[in-house]
């Protein structure tokens, strides 16, 4: 009896989870005609998906008994969601006919805001890089609200740069390994083709196909029958990062033959930007051909590259700010009636893609794809051999330092120079330069024999040529019908080859292979030689100088993602393995690294594991409460492992794995007239490394005082913590109200470990604690808020405004400025005046102005048969604001309590923090051409 009602039991429970039902309806759109290409997801993870066909159909088979939430998305429709209750024993769920409401000005909703900042200062002579832009869009009040408001603003959500976000292309990863982060660049221009992700799980929501880092994850499938059917023409006309942008893509859907192709070009240029001696001239392509083998086998080949070249701009004093404005560069400077800039960056990366769909059966897919990247990445800036320093902000060239000197007549000369604008002095002087280097010394190659001038200025390159191959394989299977399994598996190989070359050598004959600024300590163990394998050799154009060396890092991840989903919950728990090594095989042997250059370094090896569970309890169809929590650990990147790659294989000092430990928690209300999220989020990392390269003096490295030094922070722990409020409130069908407040509170939550390592000084210094601890994390506002208001005509058009309030925005600071070292004189006693009230006085953080920016949006949509005609503009920072800092630095030169005290009490400190500000108001039209 007992056995006959567990058997009972069990067949009913399983008819109650497992019982089949088809869901399905019609969409209708403008004027009442079917609607195909709309995307249709069953449940709120969106997993499950159809597409609607020519008359509008779609289709759900094999649904269990449960509710569901049905959403809608169709470009230039607005998004609609639906609640439906599947009962036990219930065949067949007719929706009917579901009419979307058209919006043309829901043509861009869910477009992947990528600000790039293509003025961003070099890595190695600045000790901060500018904001990040931000990586964030979706159906999500906040995050699309804060992406389109707060996107061109640099503002990073949680506080996270791109160096934690995952996107990728058909499963490929697309980090550099060198720094962690994607580079923009490599599709910049593609518009078009990459608006609308396949996935994008936000910040610490679960991922189907990685295990995605703190950014989350922004996955992009490229197939081309997944493209909208057509053909597309857009020109765009900007003040941002270019002035003009044409683009142009066809796509032909799936043909009878079974083929399907999408192509998209594009060019981006400007003559010269907001900031002056900026330029960008960048091209893009795309290419997707599938082949439809039969309804199990696909295949599609994709191809995509953006060959670029555009210029930099200078990090600034305020000083040269208050002499010159806000739009001043210090890279250019006339050469025969033309603006040259010295900083010039080359990057062409293309990457070739083949997929494999497999359909395996109606419960069980997989998706294969194999890549190959390479191409060059070059970035010029002058160089020097015993010669000074032609910048015209350099410190000597500047009325403060003259000042300072109390030496009036040199000071009222430059001043004048500065504020007349005497181009001699405030530009580069390329005339001088050439003429520098046709009265050179002559110099004998020792090798070929020839008798030359050898450069005093000349133009290097600074490259680094990838070769990435990528394999990666995702399965996603049904267990039942309400527990879905995916299983990720990416493996990527990656040769780097890394070296200086001489682009231009300024009118002289070859450059000479020593430093003028490192020298070995004559005992003949150590030269100044870069390579003291050719002694005394020279680098004509296009042949290495400096360092030369060759980078390898293999990684093998696996990642297994379970989501199970019940009456009122939705479970899901990630899992991730993963183990890399890399080494360092140097070209060169530098002169002050004779025993650690040359050859093979030791191999650095990482394992990493992780776990993640997300929890969503479904209150009903319109309330919602989410809770995310992951701990794992993150591997460094090769620039943290070589903390001076260009010239020695040395590894950090007790490099590990970062420790991530994030948790949040959401409550999300959809109605039909309200749109809320309100998010708490914690996040703590430990064992960061943090390294920069600056010039310093006062350091105190054995022989020398003045170094340029590599600052590596061992150990450091972070810590994120904040809240997140979105609301969308629709006061009449037409009027919507939107706001978002993003509250955060970043810090430094320990003292690590100082080391530096100089180029003066060969070996590791250990400058033990750097009391950094409290101090604020930089590189964004740390709270944000935005108010808007929109309105969204019957007759396809639209406007709106927006005012967005950014505060807590701090400069980043110098670790060797907090250690012991600052304060004592001779490693023995305190130097005059350094209290505890004086030094706090003097190294605090930096904390700029509050801002307030105003932004504000139109745009027309016009239909013409099968032909569609869209028109916008936005203009954002109407009141043109100009004091809002992207980035901020402190320079580090002054190391010491005596020096910097005497600095900060200037008028103008010689050492000041280095500043980029917000170019202001700027604009973006925009026309697309559809049919």
């Amino acid at each position: 009896m007992m056995k006959f009602k567990l058997l009972y039991w069990i067949l009913f429970v399983n008819q109650v989870i497992f019982a089949q039902t088809m869901i399905y309806g019609y969409l209708k759109g403008d004027q009442d005609k079917p609607l195909d290409q709309a995307v249709v997801s069953l449940g709120e993870d969106r997993l499950i998906q159809s597409k609607s066909d020519r008359v509008g159909y779609f289709q759900f088979k094999d649904v269990a008994a449960g509710t569901y939430l049905i959403i809608i998305n169709r470009v230039g429709y607005v998004p609609l969601t639906l609640t439906v209750k599947v009962f036990p024993k219930e065949m067949r769920k007719d929706l009917g006919v579901i009419k979307l409401e058209y919006n043309p000005s829901q043509e861009d909703e869910g477009l992947l805001t990528l600000m790039e900042d293509d003025f961003s200062p070099d890595e190695e002579s600045s000790q901060s890089m500018t904001g990040i832009g931000l990586l964030q869009s979706s159906k999500d009040v906040f995050s699309k609200t804060a992406s389109f408001e707060l996107g061109s603003y640099w503002i990073k959500v949680r506080g996270i740069d791109n160096s934690y976000a995952n996107i990728m292309f058909n499963g490929i990863p697309m980090s550099k390994n060198h720094t962690g982060k994607p580079d923009f660049g490599n599709w910049g221009g593609l518009n078009n083709v990459i608006k609308y992700p396949y996935e994008l799980a936000e910040n610490n929501t679960i991922s189907d196909y990685s295990f995605s880092n703190l950014g989350g994850t922004t996955y992009y499938d490229t197939r081309s029958s997944s493209y909208r059917k057509g053909f597309q023409l857009t020109y765009s006309f900007s003040n941002r990062t270019y002035q003009h942008r044409i683009m142009t893509t066809y796509s032909s859907g799936m043909l009878p033959s079974g083929w399907a192709f999408t192509f998209s070009g594009s060019r981006r240029w400007m003559e010269e930007g907001v900031i002056d001696g900026t330029y960008n001239n960048s091209y893009a392509y795309f290419a997707s051909l599938e082949k439809k083998i039969n309804d199990n086998h696909r295949l599609n080949l994709t191809a995509f590259g953006a060959p670029t070249r555009k210029t930099g701009m200078s990090p600034n004093t305020q000083e040269v700010y208050d002499l010159r404005g806000k739009n001043y560069n210090s890279y250019w400077g006339w050469q025969d009636g033309d603006k040259r800039n010295e900083r010039v960056k080359r990057i062409f990366e293309p990457i070739f893609m083949l997929t494999h769909y497999w359909n395996l059966s109606d419960k069980t897919k997989i998706t294969t794809t194999a890549s190959y990247q390479f191409g060059y990445n070059k970035s010029s800036r002058l160089n020097r051999y015993e010669a000074d320093n032609p910048s015209p902000t350099y410190y000597k060239n500047l009325p403060s330092y003259w000042l300072s000197q109390e030496n009036v007549t040199e000071y009222e000369n430059f001043l004048h120079a500065w504020e007349t604008n005497d181009l001699n002095v405030t530009q580069l002087d390329w005339g001088y330069l050439y003429n520098t280097n046709y009265h050179a010394p002559t110099y004998q190659d020792p090798y070929s024999g020839q008798i030359g001038r050898r450069a005093s200025y000349f133009l290097v390159d600074d490259v680094y040529k990838d070769k990435t191959f990528n394999a990666a394989t995702h399965l996603h299977t049904f267990l039942s019908d309400n527990w879905k399994l995916f299983l990720n598996i990416n493996y990527q190989n990656l040769v780097s080859d890394n070296y200086r070359e001489v682009n231009d050598l300024l009118g002289a004959d070859f450059v000479v292979n020593e430093s003028s600024f490192i020298k070995g300590d004559g005992s003949g163990s150590s030269t100044d030689d870069y390579n003291s394998l050719k002694p005394g050799s020279v680098a004509r154009k296009g042949e290495k100088t400096e360092y030369d060396y060759r980078m390898f890092r293999q990684e093998i991840t696996g990642n297994a993602t379970s989501r199970v989903t019940l009456n009122h919950w939705e479970m899901a728990v990630s899992l991730v393995f993963g183990w890399n090594e890399a080494y360092r095989d140097g070209k060169f042997k530098h002169g002050l690294y004779p025993n650690n250059s040359y050859g093979k370094s030791n191999k650095a090896n990482f394992t990493e594991l992780g776990l993640r569970t997300g929890i969503t309890y479904k209150i009903n169809g319109r309330n919602f409460i989410i809770v995310n929590s992951a701990y794992f650990e993150s591997s460094p990147t090769l620039n943290e492992i070589f903390v001076n790659s260009r010239l020695n294989n040395d590894i950090t000092p007790h490099i590990s794995n970062q420790r991530i430990n994030t948790n949040d928690l959401t409550y999300i209300l959809r109605s039909p007239s309200v749109k809320a999220r309100i998010t708490g989020y914690y996040t703590k990392i430990k064992d960061a490394v943090e390294i920069t390269r600056y010039y310093a003096k006062g350091v105190s490295l054995d022989e020398s005082e003045d170094a340029f030094v590599s600052e590596v922070l061992a150990g450091v722990e972070k810590e994120y913590l904040g809240s997140e409020i979105g609301l969308e409130w629709k006061l009449t069908p037409s009027l919507t109200l939107s706001g978002i407040a993003s509250v955060g509170q970043y810090t430094y939550k320990n003292n690590p470990n100082l080391y530096i390592l100089s180029d003066n000084s060969p070996g590791v210094h250990d400058y033990g604690s750097s009391f950094i601890k409290n101090y604020k994390i930089t590189g964004t506002p740390q709270k944000a808020y935005v108010v808007g208001i929109k309105y969204d005509s019957p007759n396809y058009w639209w406007v709106g405004v927006s005012g967005n309030f950014l505060q807590d925005n701090y400069s980043n600071i110098s670790s060797l400025s907090r250690t012991k070292n600052f304060i004592m004189k001779d490693d023995a006693f305190p130097y005059e005046g350094a209290t505890q009230e004086n030094v706090k006085s003097i190294i605090k953080q930096k904390q700029f102005q509050d801002v307030f920016m105003l932004n504000a949006s139109l745009g027309k949509s016009l239909k013409m048969g099968k032909y569609s005609l869209g028109l916008s503009a936005s203009v954002n920072n109407i009141l043109n604001e100009r004091g809002y800092v992207t980035g901020s630095f402190e320079q580090g030169r002054y190391s010491n309590y005596e020096q910097l005290e005497k600095d900060k009490s200037l008028a103008y400190p010689l050492f000041g923090n280095k500043l980029f500000y917000d170019r202001g108001r700027s604009y973006f039209i925009n026309v697309s051409f559809r049919f």
